[in-house]
């Protein structure tokens, strides 16, 4: 049986393995002007490269774009109401000089904000886990 620091060591591999691939798509097909879809590029690497790449799912999730990895991450995010993207957490500052801001939910594609009262913990707490 694998105690939780293996299993936290054979899933940081197999993200290692699969970012390492997403940075040589991104190298060998948007570096050179191909393409500038990071899922088209990757997409592409894996039918050029089958052997290197077997096992490693075609999608490209949001945290592997130049994001660093929150809590989040792990659950499902609220679809934003016009574009249906997954929406991303906007923490304020309560200590900040200043006009105190709300929390947000805030979509990155079409830029979209719903105000929240939520603190993050009670925002998680109404969220799904992911499987």
């Amino acid at each position: 049986m694998l105690s939780g620091g293996s299993l936290m060591t054979i899933y940081r591999d197999g993200a290692s393995k699969r970012k390492l691939l997403i940075n040589q798509a991104r190298a060998e097909f948007m570096a050179t002007g191909k393409t500038k879809n990071i899922s088209e590029a990757f997409r592409w690497f894996i039918e050029e490269h089958p052997d290197e790449c077997a096992g490693i799912p075609a999608t490209i999730t949001p945290r592997e774009i130049d994001r660093p990895q929150t809590i989040l991450d792990e659950y499902e995010r609220p679809k934003c109401r016009k574009c249906g993207a997954d929406m991303f957490w906007k923490g304020t500052c309560r200590t900040c000089k200043g006009p105190v801001k709300k929390n947000q939910w805030i979509c990155k594609v079409c830029g979209f904000k719903r105000i929240t009262k939520d603190t993050l913990e009670k925002a998680i707490s109404k969220l799904k886990r992911k499987e």
